[in-house]
């Protein structure tokens, strides 16, 4: 949960090129909805119960992760083939390293007066609420797979 260097790695990864973010689009994707999601739901109301005046900056980051998963939405709308498709994922991917950023900076130092039991005990709650969510979005993302800009796939 402290620790995004392994979704930091997936976002310069995908980044990199052209290819890499149509490869990776998909997990890429997928990571970054469930880090969003796990965030809102464990990590951004524990930092609002333990510092209060950081509730501004929850709002913000909050409202970044909307305007990531719009940018997400929109790649998937155009598919790789799609005007704009690389500026909407190039655009999220930033994003959401700038999100990375702000929490580092304004959020996660309101966690740091927490006991190491509180610690262990959001840590755990967190990593279970990702595993949670993340299976939540594969499933959502298989009952809706169709072709990249198509309509969805009539088997479904």
């Amino acid at each position: 949960m402290l620790d995004n260097r392994n979704l930091r790695e997936l976002i310069r990864r995908w980044r990199a090129t052209p290819q890499s973010t149509v490869a990776l689009f998909d997990e890429a994707d997928d990571a970054i909805r469930a880090t969003i999601a796990t965030k809102e739901r464990v990590l951004y109301p524990a930092i609002r119960d333990a510092d209060g005046h950081r509730s501004g900056y929850v709002d913000d980051a909050i409202a970044q992760g909307r305007r990531i998963e719009g940018f997400l939405d929109a790649a998937e709308r155009l598919g790789p083939e799609g005007p704009g498709f690389h500026d909407e994922a190039q655009d999220a991917a930033s994003a959401m390293d700038g999100l990375l950023v702000h929490e580092q900076r304004d959020l996660l130092p309101a966690l740091e007066h927490l006991s190491q039991d509180d610690r262990d005990r959001l840590e755990r709650e967190y990593g279970n609420t990702w595993v949670d969510v993340s299976a939540e979005i594969t499933a959502a993302r298989t009952t809706r797979r169709r072709p990249y800009g198509g309509a969805p796939d009539a088997t479904h």
